[in-house]
């Protein structure tokens, strides 16, 4: 017999997820690439939000440093059609010999979206733009009938010897600039070049007929104090290959928390008393004695750094390699031993393509773990769990930061895992500082 109501598909959107040590040394330059979170910040270019999270007392002990050791940039916001990238000096010295980034406004799946990195032009445009404009290209899923075909895109590298003025690929590209694709659009532009990333200092004249208004990349810094820490955030085991529907409840609680305290949502501080009519939530995994209803219960200060704009992720690679130098150098001792250590980065991503898209990822870094009394998400569960990446069905979103999605019920399973890898707890690093990650990555979220 049917029922009334068929249960509905899933939702496409996932989390990936992964943890695992850090490897000894690490530079910007010299990072891996097919291995997480180096995998996932590598893989979003054009970034919109980084949130830095730690304790008030680290804060203080490594913080300064790191600013010093990170490099400054800014961004530049332009008004201009994409006639004007094809053309003079800004096609010469942006394109042609220079790395630029380049991002269009517009809203990923709805409008024309015109994106520019490493050379590479891309054309996200409706089938009637595309029927008008002549160029190749090639159908995109654009979220509704996967069997109508509504959305294309097109990608030219302009760096080919053949994307020259009066040859005949490049002749068609401008006139569909021209003719077709010729509004004037507000435009992201960032510069890579190492040598001209101070763009207040150099000869900007390529930029300066199109409205430049220079945005230099500065944290905004918040403080939440008394805040509630989930005694399990800074212990989370190396393996995440969670295989009961309970298991996996602590570590979206972990995620939801990381949420939260970007947010600086005032549920997290001890002092709070919000009446539960209108929110019931409770910082999950308290440490032992700690009674969620008590006012008066004691916790930690905590900083939010937060920077905005358009946010390479060469820069991010800089930043995570910097927090994990420093926090190794300096002295752990000295901060409160009744305090465990740890670091959050959330990332937002700008959209770029109506699905498949990853809208962003959080990274938790954690010290060296007790490898005599390995920790387990599930209580049940008394065997050391191994290192894995896993994709979590997304259902019902809940409550996280403005730009990313979250779940409800998710269904997470677990990816095959060599047997070398069950060796990792007992090979642990016993140095200071952080050893090993937590690494959520967020596909298709619901917002």
């Amino acid at each position: 017999m049917s029922v009334l109501f068929p249960k509905a598909p899933s939702s496409a959107s996932k989390i990936n997820v992964a943890s695992g040590q850090l490897p000894p040394y690490v530079t910007a330059l010299q990072a891996p690439t097919k291995k997480s979170p180096w995998r996932a910040i590598r893989g979003v270019e054009y970034n919109q939000y980084v949130t830095a999270i730690l304790p008030d007392e680290l804060y203080h002990l490594i913080w300064e440093k790191v600013e010093a050791n990170i490099t400054h940039i800014e961004c530049v916001k332009v008004i201009m059609k994409l006639e004007d990238v094809l053309k003079g000096d800004f096609f010469t010295e942006y394109i042609k010999r220079g790395n630029i980034l380049m991002l269009s406004e517009g809203e990923a799946g709805v409008d024309n979206v015109y994106s520019l990195k490493e050379g590479v032009l891309r054309l996200e445009l409706s089938k009637d733009s595309y029927e008008r404009a002549g160029l190749q290209g090639k159908p995109i899923p654009s979220g509704g009938s996967k069997h109508v075909k509504l959305r294309y895109l097109i990608e030219i590298n302009l760096r080919l010897p053949s994307m020259l003025h009066g040859k005949k690929g490049f002749d068609r590209l401008v006139w569909a600039a021209k003719h077709v694709l010729n509004q004037s659009l507000n435009w992201l532009f960032l510069d890579l070049n190492a040598n001209t990333i101070d763009i207040s200092t150099q000869n900007t004249m390529p930029l300066r007929a199109h409205h430049p208004t220079i945005h230099t990349l500065k944290p905004s810094t918040r403080t939440l104090t008394n805040t509630l820490t989930p005694s399990t955030l800074p212990t989370i085991p190396d393996g995440v290959s969670l295989l009961s529907v309970e298991a996996h409840e602590p570590l979206r609680d972990i995620l939801e928390y990381i949420d939260m305290l970007s947010l600086a949502s005032p549920r997290l501080q001890a002092t709070d008393q919000t009446h539960p009519f209108l929110s019931r939530y409770e910082v999950p995994d308290l440490s032992d004695g700690v009674d969620p209803n008590v006012s008066n219960r004691l916790g930690q200060s905590v900083k939010i750094v937060t920077w905005t704009g358009l946010i390479p992720s060469r820069w991010i690679l800089e930043l995570l390699c910097a927090i994990i130098r420093y926090s190794r150098t300096e002295n752990f001792a000295v901060l409160p031993k009744q305090q465990q250590q740890w670091l959050a980065i959330s990332v937002s991503s700008h959209k770029t393509q109506a699905v498949n898209r990853v809208d962003g990822y959080t990274i938790l870094l954690q010290p060296a773990r007790n490898t005599e009394q390995p920790r387990s998400f599930h209580p049940n569960r008394l065997t050391p769990t191994t290192s894995a990446n896993m994709d979590v069905d997304m259902q019902e979103g809940s409550q996280g930061t403005p730009y990313q999605g979250r779940s409800e019920d998710v269904n997470m399973t677990p990816a095959p895992v060599p047997e070398q890898i069950q060796q990792t707890l007992e090979s642990a690093p016993s140095g200071t500082g952080f050893q090993c990650y937590l690494c959520a990555e967020y596909i298709d979220s619901l917002t």
